[in-house]
């Protein structure tokens, strides 16, 4: 094992964390969404955290190509799925890539950014207790 896996051991389990308590926030404040637009503000939040979890993946893989294993391999496909569904929710921001993309945009995407980061609370779980 090189020396800076134990480093980099430490920084996957913060990031986790990190990921953990951020997720459950932005899922009791985009609850709003049922009812209200969500605010730019909520959607830097939402893309800045999905940029960590895809680092996170990154980091994840590179701990897997270095020997260690998760407890179950699920939690790749988990952390995968966090990642590539935080990205695309950052992205439904009206005037966003994702939002600009589709071919007939929602006139609400705050609804199905409040479903999905329902969604997401039991990914980061699922990631967070297969990982341990």
């Amino acid at each position: 094992m090189m020396p800076a896996v134990p480093a980099l051991v430490l920084l996957h389990f913060l990031l986790g964390f990190y990921l953990l308590v951020a997720v459950l926030v932005l899922a009791l404040v985009g609850l709003w969404g049922f009812w209200r637009p969500l605010s730019g503000g909520f959607y830097r939040f939402l893309r800045g955290t999905a940029w960590v979890a895809i680092l996170q993946v990154a980091l994840g893989f590179a701990l897997f190509l270095a020997g260690l294993r998760p407890k179950d391999g699920l939690h790749l496909l988990y952390g995968l799925l966090l990642a590539a569904g935080l990205h695309y929710l950052g992205g439904l921001e009206p005037g966003g890539w994702f939002y600009k993309g589709l071919k007939d945009p929602p006139k609400r995407p705050e609804l199905f950014v409040a479903l999905g980061l329902l969604f997401a609370v039991g990914l980061v779980l699922r990631v967070y207790f297969t990982g341990r």
